[in-house]
């Protein structure tokens, strides 16, 4: 072999190979540690990083020298240890953001933030004095799915202010801490949100659905959890009213399933077997509904009323007209007049007639104009969303006070084309109504009012309906159960918490790139390119000793 043919290696230029395959030695075991662990490849990566340094500084100490002693090392040594130096902080740093769980959204129309129905359920959950663990379970070969829920989850840690946390288990590696899952597993449930006890242990538990709509699955368990015991509403049973058990058309089993599903205890209750009893509501209730009573109320049942409001109860009243001598808040009966003196509320003697806002014929009033500055009609008549509307079917106009000795107000009305029928016989035996200016009142009536006393924390709302509260025409249209649930949440306080049954979900986040896939973008952008760029120079350096 000639000497012009023959490869010279100095000691300096073993040197340098031996910084630069310490040096990248050292990025590969930090980045297989940052993303894997303490395993095989970390070690191994490890000790050929030592082992290429430490030849470096037995071939050139005064290389090394000049480095701790401030000398300038020559050019090419410090480019590549400039290089790795800086692919390890820009790795490091990004490894260390991705597990710091900080939440930012940059986008203009904010497609990767929370809706504000959800940031108000937050809000609520923040301010509760218990902690919230979501517990997820995912194998080995879930990761994807895992990635892209724990984006999500990270969004409701970050507006829970500490209050939630998320801890997740591999139910093939930790069978024992699944165990106590293993039927909603089986069911197809992987994630639970939990009250944290205490003592650390997890209290009422709710399963969450995910069905692809992560946020809204998710508020909505959390809404469930968040009222789940907290609030009692009773069913007066006492006056002939709707079974809220009964599945038949004219039961009320869908409003009170409903009610239990988001959380709310619901029990019955008789005025009469307590004014029988000497006994008065109990302790526990949050409100009162009284929906279709048949018959008047006693003084004794109303004297149990008047004590429970008095002690901060609160009532929904709906009342249908009927052609009976013992009508449930007649003009003239004890109750109507109590109502009107307590709380400048009651039911007329007028039956509404809308020529314009109806349904299948003009004694089945549409909501036609709603006060939506309260929780009760802030949901109802949404513009472009015409089953939000409520229905009514022959239905009682109901007297508001201008002049009331508390806090009062309309929520639903009629059209201006509408009046006041007084003569009921025509209505219910001839099916006949028409306009008479002698006696009937034109419109527009009011048919749903509400009460505040901020005295005695009171509240009442008084429809002029029962029949929108069946299980026949409750849901059509949906306007009906989001009048009575607004309702009971207003009533129980509940809607000061949480948002009842979230469902004004119009659209949800952008579904998120995947932790994988973020990551192989980081690898490269981070490691890939720059450590192309050493083994060109590296390349490009063995080419010229060469020469």
């Amino acid at each position: 072999m000639s000497e012009r043919n023959s490869v010279r290696i100095t000691r300096g230029q073993i040197g340098q190979i031996g910084i630069l395959i310490g040096s990248v030695s050292l990025i590969l075991a930090l980045v297989s540690f940052l993303w894997g662990g303490l395993n095989t490849l970390t070690i191994g990566a490890l000790v050929v990083a030592i082992i290429a340094l430490v030849l470096w500084a037995i071939i050139l100490p005064e290389e090394v020298q000049a480095l701790f002693t401030g000398r300038q090392m020559r050019q090419s040594t410090l480019a590549i240890l400039s290089t790795a130096i800086l692919i390890g902080i820009v790795t490091t740093a990004y490894v260390v953001v991705q597990r710091a769980n900080i939440v930012g959204d940059m986008t203009i129309d904010e497609r990767f933030s929370l809706s504000d129905i959800t940031l108000d359920l937050m809000d609520a959950v923040a301010r509760n004095t218990r902690d919230i663990q979501i517990t997820a379970f995912y194998s080995a070969g879930d990761i994807a799915l895992r990635e892209v829920d724990d984006q999500y989850f990270q969004l409701f840690e970050e507006a829970s202010q500490g209050r939630l946390h998320v801890v997740y288990i591999d139910p093939e590696e930790q069978p024992g801490l699944a165990a106590p899952y293993a039927n909603a597993l089986m069911s197809e449930y992987y994630v639970f949100a939990s009250f944290v006890e205490p003592d650390g242990s997890l209290g009422d538990t709710i399963p969450v659905q995910i069905t692809g709509l992560q946020e809204e699955n998710i508020a909505q368990a959390l809404s469930i959890l968040m009222a789940s015991g907290q609030f009692t509403v009773y069913f007066e049973t006492g006056m002939g009213e709707l079974d809220p058990l009964d599945n038949q058309q004219q039961g009320m089993s869908l409003l009170n399933n409903i009610m239990r599903q988001n959380g709310l205890v619901t029990n019955p209750v008789s005025l009469s077997e307590l004014a029988a009893t000497g006994e008065q509501m109990p302790v526990d209730a949050s409100a009162l509904v009284i929906a279709q009573p048949r018959r008047q109320m006693t003084s004794e049942e109303i004297a149990i009323l008047d004590a429970y409001l008095a002690n901060g109860g609160s009532v929904f009243i709906a009342a249908d007209a009927m052609l009976t001598d013992d009508l449930f808040m007649a003009p003239d009966s004890e109750f109507n007049q109590y109502m009107w003196d307590h709380y400048g509320l009651r039911m007329t003697d007028m039956i509404a007639v809308d020529l314009v806002s109806s349904s299948e014929s003009q004694l089945s009033i549409l909501s036609a104009q709603v006060f939506a500055n309260n929780s009760i009609g802030a949901n109802i008549n949404l513009e472009g969303q015409p089953e939000t509307a409520t229905l009514f079917h022959i239905a009682r106009a109901v007297e508001i006070n201008d002049e009331p000795p508390v806090q009062n107000g309309r929520i639903i009305m009629t059209s201006n084309e509408s009046w006041g029928e007084r003569d009921w016989a025509a209505i219910f035996q001839q099916n006949q109504f028409s306009f008479d200016s002698a006696t009937d009142t034109p419109g527009p009536l009011t048919t749903v009012g509400w009460a505040f006393d901020e005295e005695t924390n009171a509240k009442v709302v008084l429809v002029g309906d029962g029949d929108f509260l069946t299980n026949g025409r409750v849901q059509s249209p949906a306007g009906n159960s989001t009048l009575f649930l607004d309702a009971v949440g207003w009533m129980t306080g509940f809607t000061e918490e949480v948002t009842f049954e979230p469902r004004a979900y119009q659209t949800t986040p952008v579904i998120f790139v995947g932790g994988q896939l973020l990551d192989a973008i980081a690898f490269g952008t981070l490691v890939l390119m720059p450590g192309i760029l050493i083994l060109v120079a590296a390349g490009l350096w063995l080419k010229r000793t060469r020469q």
